[in-house]
């Protein structure tokens, strides 16, 4: 239990860790700062510190909310800047990245077999968050996918 408990605390400093130079990149490109920008920020700050105590000591549930709750502002900002340019043709590849930060946390407390109920780990109110904000990109994506279709026009018989 201790070696995955150790395991989930490793693989959480490594994603906060990503997830701070991502959102040190759109902090950068927005030119200002972001009220969740910066409470994401925040959030993966006391991570790492977290993190930089004794790895046997850090409760995982307490890191993954972190990350979770970072993650959840940092998709926020993004998602908010898609909806102000009107969701361009080209942004299938920025909701596919939302998505896989939308689900990290999940994946991340299934592939470590931390706990029979995963949902105990994560909290059940972030766990619906996350699948909340999966759901209507998923959609999108799935939109776009057929609009691209469709403007191929008939297709050959073969």
């Amino acid at each position: 239990m201790a070696a995955a408990v150790s395991s989930v605390v490793r693989r959480v400093e490594e994603l906060g860790d990503l997830a701070q130079a991502h959102i040190q990149q759109l902090s950068e490109a927005a030119g200002e700062d972001d009220h969740f920008l910066i409470r994401a920020s925040a959030a993966l700050e006391k991570l790492k510190l977290l993190c930089g105590e004794e790895k046997e000591c850090s409760n995982p549930s307490n890191l993954l909310e972190l990350y979770t709750q970072a993650i959840l502002d940092m998709t926020y900002f993004e998602e908010n800047k898609l909806v102000d340019e009107d969701f361009p043709e080209d942004s299938s590849q920025k909701v596919k990245e939302l998505i896989s930060f939308l689900s990290e946390p999940e994946i991340l407390v299934k592939e470590n077999n931390m706990h029979p109920k995963h949902c105990n780990l994560l909290g059940d109110e972030l766990l619906e968050c996350l699948s909340w904000r999966r759901g209507p990109l998923s959609h999108f994506l799935l939109w776009l996918s057929q609009t691209s279709l469709l403007s191929l026009g008939p297709l050959p018989l073969i």
